[in-house]
């Protein structure tokens, strides 16, 4: 028997009313108005979807092309989006949601429970934390074409938070579902029919992304905007010189420096925020393959783990704008916990550790040597940290090689592949940790996609907190569980945590509505509107 514990409509009021529902930022007086085009970034992306693909750089463009079930604000409340309500059983195991009526695909086919369904098992399938999302999802049933019924095996206490578009885009099964690859799917990329409030109009990867408004969006007057144009920037600086001059309105995950935000807000017609990122939960780690020497040895990770003075990058490399880090929760989550083993900055301590694991200085000064891999995204955070690791752990015999990738791609493949001996790595923590976080300790993660368990870690007693944090419903109880995780993540040292990241969204005066959700630049944009 279901009772109703969430069932809101969403109903075509004022603009303010629905800012309010949706958790934009609140406006003035003045009324957003339709029409205009704004202007972005974008460093780069492999694929527009995000079934297949997490990240940001799939993950912006992708919320604006594809629609989610629901959306969530800034207070982490699921409000309706393509599912108008939804009612949830009481031994929380069945979710059945009730889809608006008349939403279509832009191509003007009808979206329909059979591609909830279809989405749901092909984020399951290919996306990296798919399973760790889904995997209690036992079954989608479609009673009719316009109600989608989850059946679960067990609880999922962060499943509506996975309902974003982000994280469970709704694709056309009609256009995906050909037997094709889901990951190298030509529609990726060319002639992409999506469900949300924008249309590929343009693609071209190596230049710009144009997307433009989709008139039959099934929220009626949205979006706001005529056209986003994303440019591709990979720069940095570019970038930062291109929000001086005003040919940026809006850009979130920025890749902007923690001493550049000072210099752009002196402008008087820019804004710097950090705000509206707080379901990413940002962190940066050295990982390392430890499926080999000398990384499978915990003694020479802890000797790294001295080496590196987390508490000095913060202060000197991001300008003291961070926190150190302690662990694979972020300091913004509900369930961080800093109680977990520190382990101070003692080049000493290092070295001794190094000797005791059967490394010691050979007759060139060096230990051992390895290569580090940088990757070509945020290159502000992970070039500068890479520097500073191959000074420290030079101080103690050991060789770092810093090796560039030259783009996503190159960088991917090698990490995917584990063709790798250490790399500079940062991933989103999201909502819940059932989604950002399991997906890099769970032994049945170990697989050849990129921001899985790629470092090869795999521990039964890891295995079974994660279990029992998955599907627990009791607040104190979660949270006590994931005390033990991040204990046990910082004592195996599956990765050497970094500081947290300078995450910030600029954007000028002219925009109105920027998203403001615990999402921000990664929920749709359809609130979004150019003042006058």
């Amino acid at each position: 028997m279901f009772h109703t514990k969430i069932m809101r409509r969403l109903l075509i009021v004022a603009p303010l009313a629905i800012t309010a529902m949706l958790g934009a930022t609140p406006i003035s007086a003045a009324e957003p108005k339709a029409g205009g085009t704004l202007n972005t970034t974008s460093s780069g992306y492999r694929t527009l979807n995000p079934a297949v693909q997490s990240g940001a750089a799939t993950g912006i463009p992708g919320s604006q092309i594809f629609a989610g079930l629901v959306l969530i604000d800034e207070n982490y409340k699921a409000s309706p989006y393509l599912a108008e309500s939804w009612t949830i059983s009481d031994d929380n195991l069945t979710y059945s949601f009730k889809l608006v009526e008349g939403a279509k695909f832009h191509d003007g086919q009808p979206i329909t429970s059979e591609d909830v369904a279809f989405s749901l098992e092909t984020v399951k399938a290919n996306h990296p934390f798919g399973k760790a999302m889904f995997s209690n999802v036992a079954t989608v049933e479609t009673p009719d074409a316009s109600t989608a019924v989850f059946r679960l095996s067990a609880p999922i206490p962060g499943l509506l938070l996975s309902m974003e578009p982000l994280l469970l885009p709704i694709i056309p099964k009609h256009v995906y579902g050909d037997g094709q690859d889901l990951k190298k799917h030509p529609r990726n990329m060319e002639n992409v029919v999506g469900s949300g409030p924008f249309k590929v109009a343009e693609n071209t990867p190596a230049e710009k992304l144009v997307l433009v408004k989709n008139e039959d969006f099934f929220i009626e007057g949205r979006p706001y905007l005529d056209k986003l144009v994303f440019s591709i920037v990979k720069d940095s600086l570019t970038r930062v010189l291109m929000m001086e001059k005003g040919e940026i309105d809006y850009v979130g995950f920025s890749g902007i420096r923690a001493t550049d935000a000072g210099r752009l807000e002196k402008t008087g017609r820019l804004t710097v925020t950090t705000e509206g990122y707080g379901a990413v939960g940002y962190i940066h780690y050295l990982e390392l393959n430890l499926r080999d020497k000398p990384f499978s040895d915990l003694k020479v990770r802890e000797a790294l783990a001295h080496a590196i003075d987390t508490s000095f990058i913060a202060k000197i490399l991001f300008g003291g704008r961070v926190d150190a880090g302690t662990g694979p929760l972020h300091t913004g989550s509900v369930f961080y916990s800093g109680d977990v083993p520190s382990f101070e900055a003692d080049l000493d301590k290092a070295a001794a550790l190094l000797d005791e694991a059967g490394y010691p200085v050979g007759a060139n000064d060096e230990r051992f040597s390895f290569t580090l891999d940088i990757p070509s995204w945020a290159k502000q955070a992970h070039g500068p940290m890479g520097e500073y690791i191959q000074s420290q752990l030079g101080k103690i015999g050991i060789k770092v090689e810093l090796r560039q990738a030259p783009d996503f791609g190159t960088w991917v493949k090698r990490i995917s592949s584990f063709d790798y001996q250490a790399t500079m790595n940062g991933s989103f923590n999201y909502p819940d940790p059932v989604i950002g976080v399991h997906r890099h300790f769970d032994c049945d993660n170990i697989r050849n996609v990129i921001w899985s368990n790629t470092q090869g870690y795999c521990d039964p007693a890891m295995d079974a907190l994660l279990d029992a944090a998955a599907i627990e419903t009791d607040l104190d109880k979660r949270k006590a569980t994931y005390a033990e995780i991040q204990r046990k993540a910082v004592e195996d040292l599956i990765f050497i945590y970094m500081p947290q990241d300078f995450t910030a969204t600029v954007y000028s005066d002219k925009v109105g509505n920027p998203p403001s959700s615990v999402f921000g630049p990664l929920a749709p944009w359809h609130e979004v509107y150019l003042k006058d």
